[in-house]
């Protein structure tokens, strides 16, 4: 491997990382319900973190004039405050990071002319992305400053779906170049008739990751603790609603956790269906463990999200349930890669 290779390989592996750990630390600071707790958008002073009681009284005052605080979390002392403002913080800070990591390298890699030109598109739109999602964590946080006591789900599977998205297209990226340069083996199992399916499989996981977003802006997980049943029914009982019908499979829980639970056995068949198909047509080969790590990551998913359901949402399985879902996006969108790379 040449250093030209393995330099622009070990970037791109490094700004996954970071990615996949701030979609992690977004999640604690959302189910801490710490991300309110800075009410101003500071891209540069912002990361000054406040030493003196007299910063952190202020920032406690700012904190008080929103709804969360008054309706909420009107007894919180300072000491509470303090932990909640950290994750805001420390989220804001890792997203800062990321951006530092992908621009001071990026110099470095264009000025040596470690990357070649047929990877400069993915690069820029990573870029071009990056800074979007800064722009769009701050929509999101400023739906919740006013008039409600949380952030839009709207806004927020905008974001999640942006960083997903983003981890996407640079996973993609390194794989892209890996294969090019024949540094992993593209003699795959996955040749031109696993493609179809194999592309509906990765829009129905992109699909459910976005779709979790309004399960927990909602918290629709919270309304049943049974599983598959609901609370002994076959289906959720879904009361009478003024709004549109389109508008409850974003709004009303009964709807929301109903999909999430269906689109999650549809993948899940989708998956035993691939399974079969390249069995029955002994196409089973080297790659076959990435199904097998596949079915098991994705397994695991189903397991968390049950186990969440009965045991009312706790925050270290909910985070596990998130951190999984970037394993089964992962290898959903590579196998779909490697379909694409398959000799004919």
């Amino acid at each position: 491997m040449n250093s030209k290779i393995n330099t622009f390989s070990i970037w791109l592996l490094s700004l996954m990382a970071l990615i996949c750990a701030i979609i992690l630390i977004g999640g604690y600071t959302r189910i801490s319900d710490s991300g309110l707790s800075i009410t101003e958008w500071l891209p540069v002073s912002g990361i000054l973190y406040p030493l003196s009681e007299a910063a952190w009284e202020i920032e406690f005052d700012k904190y008080k004039l929103i709804d969360e605080f008054m309706l909420v979390n009107s007894s919180m002392t300072l000491q509470e405050f303090k932990v909640i403002y950290f994750w805001e913080w420390f989220h804001r800070a890792f997203a800062r990071l990321i951006g530092a990591a992908y621009l001071i390298p990026l110099c470095f890699l264009l000025l040596y002319k470690k990357i070649e030109k047929k990877y400069y598109n993915n690069v820029i739109v990573i870029g071009v992305l990056l800074f979007a999602q800064a722009i769009i964590g701050w929509y999101m946080v400023k739906s919740g400053l006013s008039e409600r006591v949380d952030v839009s789900q709207y806004r927020l599977a905008l974001h999640l779906t942006m960083a997903f998205i983003i981890l996407g297209l640079t996973f993609y990226t390194l794989v892209s170049y890996l294969l090019d340069n024949k540094l992993i083996n593209n003699n795959s199992i996955f040749i031109m008739k696993y493609k179809s399916l194999l592309i509906i499989l990765f829009i129905f996981i992109c699909f459910q990751i976005s779709y979790g977003a309004f399960v927990s802006g909602t918290h629709s997980g919270l309304l049943y603790n049974t599983w598959p049943l609901y609370n002994g029914n076959i289906l959720p009982f879904i009361e009478n609603t003024q709004m549109r019908w389109i508008i409850n499979f974003f709004e009303n829980g009964e709807y929301i956790i109903f999909i999430h639970r269906t689109f999650a056995m549809i993948i899940l068949f989708l998956l035993l269906y691939l399974n079969y198909s390249i069995i029955m047509n002994r196409r089973i080969n080297s790659y076959y463990p990435v199904i097998i790590f596949f079915n098991i990551t994705f397994i695991l998913q189903i397991i968390l999200g049950v186990s969440m359901t009965y045991l009312n949402i706790p925050w270290h399985l909910a985070l596990l349930h998130q951190g999984n879902s970037i394993l089964v996006f992962l290898l959903s969108l590579f196998m779909y890669q490697l379909s694409l790379k398959s000799p004919q």
